[in-house]
């Protein structure tokens, strides 16, 4: 590939991907979402004769491997419009908090946590979501996207119980459409 058109699909990309990193999309959500999106375009462009191509074809033509192209096709052959994309790290930890026993009250609301130095803190919290992040990463995209705030008393408390949630999702689809209507593809 020329450099030139390296370019240029970069250029194109960039904005969409900004938009994807600031709503908290994880890269592999997006990486699973493409290869849906190459399996599924390959399967009608390079079938002869009407049919849908074979996943020899389909790997040829994108670089996905045959297994991986047929656990896709049957994913969306099954179910296309329920697809669940892997959860971003940020989403692992708010599920532990939001469901784990040792990170609700007796209300079942999410725990105010200390950051650090006692029992079921926001590190620990961290360390049993298994992310590769550090605590203190964590945090800053935490806050970063409104979904944690630190009150009065120095604890961390949760705003919201998803990355991309009710108050969010609507500036999220109108950017993105906003893409979509600038493209000649949209």
């Amino acid at each position: 590939m020329q450099i030139v058109t390296i370019k240029l699909i970069k250029k194109v990309i960039k904005p969409i991907i900004e938009l994807f990193v600031v709503f908290g999309i994880s890269y592999r959500s997006l990486d699973m979402m493409i290869k849906e999106i190459y399996v599924s375009i390959s399967s009608k462009k390079f079938g002869k004769r009407g049919r849908i191509a074979n996943n020899s074809r389909i790997s040829m033509a994108t670089g996905i491997s045959r297994r991986e192209v047929r656990k896709i096709k049957s994913r969306l052959l099954s179910n296309p419009d329920s697809q669940s994309y892997s959860v971003s790290p940020l989403s692992k930890v708010i599920k532990i908090w939001i469901n784990d026993y040792q990170y609700i009250d007796p209300k079942n609301q999410p725990k105010k946590l200390d950051y650090k130095n006692t029992k079921n803190s926001f590190c620990d919290l961290i360390k049993k979501a298994r992310i590769n992040a550090t605590p203190n990463s964590a945090l800053q995209e935490f806050k970063r996207l409104g979904l944690v705030k630190i009150n009065e008393d120095k604890k961390i408390c949760l705003l919201q119980n998803a990355v991309i949630n009710d108050s969010n999702e609507e500036i999220f689809h109108a950017r993105l459409s906003s893409h979509l209507n600038k493209s000649q593809y949209g």
